[in-house]
């Protein structure tokens, strides 16, 4: 099945990003134990993309951009059984 890329935070279970984030190698550089901080992070991000594999959440990137110019690459997470593929 392809990877589906999705734009935006809509309709995304955020236990499924901390979920994506344990099974990353990125998970053991942020506050997991905090779930309140995980959930700004998640929900102040102004640009995010995320990766599926069906149901899957198996990828994100979590930016800040001005939407002209410039953007910052704050968080690339994908999960461990699919990288590299």
């Amino acid at each position: 099945m392809p990877i589906l890329y999705r734009h935006g935070i809509q309709n995304i279970d955020f236990n499924d990003v901390l979920d994506l984030y344990a099974a990353s190698t990125l998970g053991e550089r942020r506050p997991l134990h905090d779930r309140e901080r995980m959930l700004a992070m998640w929900q102040n991000a102004n640009l995010v993309i995320t990766a599926w594999d069906g149901p899957l959440l198996v990828g994100l990137a979590r930016s800040l951009t001005d939407t002209d110019y410039c953007t910052y690459l704050s968080d690339l997470a994908v999960r461990a059984s699919h990288q590299r593929q």
